[in-house]
C-alpha cells in the first residue's frame, strides 16, 4: 500500500529541514512512481552531502550486478579531503518482491556503514516487506516520491507559470493537466513549451494569460486520452468521429495492436468505475483505480451515460475477440480495430443518434 499523500509532504519537509540543518544519515532510500521527484531529491542529496563540484568522493552503482560487499567496501573507504563519501546505488533490484541474497546481505550491513559515508538507494518501486527496506527505515531515511494529491498537483503546476510572470486560467490549467496526466516530469516539460509559446522577445509581457485555446495549440493529447475520446464517440454512436480519431492515432504511428490493447483496458476501467458508482465517492473510486480524482466526474461519468452494464461487457468481449483474431493471423490488426469501431458504434439502441456529440442518446 502506498504511503498517504500527506505522509510524503511531511517526510519531504523533514528531509529538507534535516539537510539544511546538516543532520545527515548514513543511508537513504528514494523511491516512487514520480521520476521528477526522485531526480529532484537525488540531486538535493548530492549537493547537501557532497557540495557542488565534488566528484572525487562520489561513487555510482547501478543494475542487477551490484554486489553488497562492494557497496560496503566503498562506504568504508575514507573520503579524500571531505567529510564523507557518497555512494549512489540505482535500480539494483534489491527491493523487488522476489527474494534476493544480495538484498538480505545488504540489510545485514546497513548498521555497519560509518558516519564518513552515505549510501543513497534510488528505485522506481520498493517492497516494504523486504529486510533491506526495514533496515533503512531503522537506520536511515525513506522517502516515497508518490504522486501528489490533486490540489497540490494543481498548485505546483500553476507555480511553473506564475514564477515566469504568467497567469494560467483555471479552465486552461484543468485542460493542461488533463492532457499531460499526472507525470510531473511530463507536466514540467509541457509547461516549459507553453511558457515559451506565451513569451515575446524571450520574456513574458505584463499581464500575459494562458487560455484553453493556447493549451489546445501547444499541448497534444496523450494516446490514451485519444483512446478515451474514441470510446466516448462509440458511446454516442458517432461512428464517423470514432473512425476519425482512429485515423489520427494511425497518423501518429500508433500500432493498431496497441490501440486495441488500450481499448480493452479502457472498457475494463469503465466497468469497474460503473460498479463502484453509487456506493463509493469519486475520491474513493479514483484511489481504488489509481486515477486522477478529477477525471472521474469530468470524463468517466459522462462517458458512462452512453453505456449500459451489458453494453460495456459486450464491448469488452468484442475487443477480446478482435485481439485474438488479430494475434492468430485470421485478420489484420488494423482491419480488426476498424470493424470493431463500426460494430460498436452501430449497436442497437440509438443508431439514429450517430453524430450527436454531446447529447444523451434516446431512451
Amino acid at each position: 500500500m502506498a504511503a498517504p499523500k500527506a505522509d510524503f509532504i511531511q517526510r519531504q519537509k523533514q528531509l529538507n529541514d534535516d539537510l539544511e540543518a546538516g543532520r545527515f544519515r548514513t543511508v537513504y532510500l528514494i523511491f516512487g512512481d514520480q521520476s521528477y521527484l526522485r531526480l529532484q531529491n537525488k540531486e538535493r542529496l548530492r549537493k547537501a552531502l557532497l557540495g557542488d563540484g565534488d566528484e572525487m568522493n562520489l561513487s555510482r552503482c547501478s543494475g542487477q550486478d551490484v554486489q553488497a560487499a562492494d557497496v560496503l567496501e566503498q562506504a568504508q573507504t575514507l573520503p579524500f579531503f571531505a567529510d564523507r563519501r557518497v555512494i549512489f546505488v540505482e535500480n539494483c533490484g534489491w527491493f523487488d518482491k522476489k527474494a534476493s541474497a544480495e538484498s538480505d546481505a545488504m540489510a545485514e550491513m546497513i548498521s555497519g556503514i560509518p558516519d564518513t559515508a552515505a549510501v543513497v538507494f534510488v528505485e522506481e518501486a520498493a517492497d516494504r516487506r523486504k529486510k533491506l527496506f526495514k533496515a533503512i527505515s531503522k537506520y536511515g531515511t525513506v522517502l516515497e516520491c508518490d504522486t501528489p494529491d490533486e490540489t497540490t498537483l494543481r498548485t505546483w503546476a500553476g507555480s511553473l507559470f506564475s514564477r515566469e510572470g504568467i497567469r494560467i486560467e483555471g479552465a486552461a490549467l484543468a485542460l493542461f493537466l488533463d492532457r499531460t496526466g499526472e507525470d510531473m516530469q511530463n507536466i514540467a516539460s509541457e509547461a516549459e513549451k507553453l511558457v515559451c509559446y506565451s513569451m515575446q522577445g524571450g520574456h513574458a509581457a505584463k499581464g500575459t494569460v494562458i487560455r484553453r485555446e493556447d493549451v489546445k495549440k501547444v499541448v497534444a493529447p496523450r494516446v490514451k486520452d485519444r483512446i478515451f475520446e474514441m470510446v466516448e464517440a462509440v458511446a454516442l454512436r458517432d461512428r464517423q468521429r470514432a473512425l476519425t480519431i482512429y485515423a489520427d492515432l494511425l497518423a501518429l504511428q500508433t500500432p493498431p495492436q496497441i490501440i486495441l490493447t488500450l481499448m480493452m483496458r479502457q472498457f475494463s476501467q469503465l466497468i469497474q468505475v460503473q460498479e463502484m458508482l453509487g456506493t463509493h465517492s469519486d475520491k474513493e473510486i479514483a484511489s481504488a483505480m489509481r486515477l486522477p480524482y478529477f477525471v472521474i466526474g469530468r470524463r468517466y461519468k459522462p462517458a458512462l451515460k452512453g453505456y449500459t452494464r451489458e453494453e460495456l461487457v459486450d464491448a469488452l468481449e468484442d475487443c477480446v475477440k478482435a485481439d485474438r483474431s488479430s494475434k492468430s493471423g485470421r485478420i489484420d490488426a488494423g482491419a480488426a480495430v476498424e470493424l470493431l469501431l463500426v460494430r460498436l458504434a452501430e449497436r442497437p439502441g440509438g443508431s439514429e443518434n450517430k453524430g450527436a456529440a454531446g447529447r444523451e442518446r434516446p431512451r
